[in-house]
């Protein structure tokens, strides 16, 4: 269960290192900025983005969002080009794999939360599930992904044109 979750989770830490030399480097003459300091400033914005994300998915199942308002791999792209400069785009980069961390761990079949969820589940049945029966959910869950991500990058192209 903890490799299943470790690759959303290096997401997340990955974001916060970034923070952390975004912050380093963008602070270089500022002798003040101890590492504790820094550190505490990298997670603060970690926490701050993840509060955006976790506020983006409850405003969707609620219906306060639209899946139109969503961006995929060709809106990203489109958003990077715009950058202006490497601060900016180290920015977006620790932006994105918090995003991805936390999509990743969702409870959606075939991402690393839908595994999870499988493996809790026979861990309080104390029994495995049928491979058939893993393999449909799985396949349901991935179809369900590739139908919503076609559906965001459509949407991301009608966008940028």
């Amino acid at each position: 269960m903890a490799v299943i979750l470790a690759g959303g989770f290096v997401n997340i830490i990955f974001a916060i290192i970034v923070f952390y030399i975004l912050v380093v480097c963008v602070n270089i003459p500022n002798s003040e900025n101890s590492f504790g300091k820094t550190l505490y400033f990298a997670l603060q914005k970690t926490v701050e983005f993840l509060s955006v994300v976790f506020e983006s998915l409850k405003m969707l199942f609620t219906g306060r969002v639209t899946i139109n308002q969503f961006m995929g791999p060709v809106g990203i792209s489109e958003t990077i080009s715009k950058t202006s400069g490497l601060q900016d785009y180290i920015y977006l980069l620790s932006l994105i794999s918090l995003s991805l961390g936390v999509t990743n761990l969702l409870p959606i079949p075939a991402l690393d939360g839908g595994k999870f969820v499988l493996l809790l589940i026979e861990a309080i049945r104390r029994k495995k599930l049928n491979e058939k029966t893993e393999t449909t959910i799985n396949l349901l869950g991935f179809a369900f992904i590739m139908t919503f991500s076609l559906y965001v990058a459509y949407n991301d192209i009608l966008r940028i044109l």
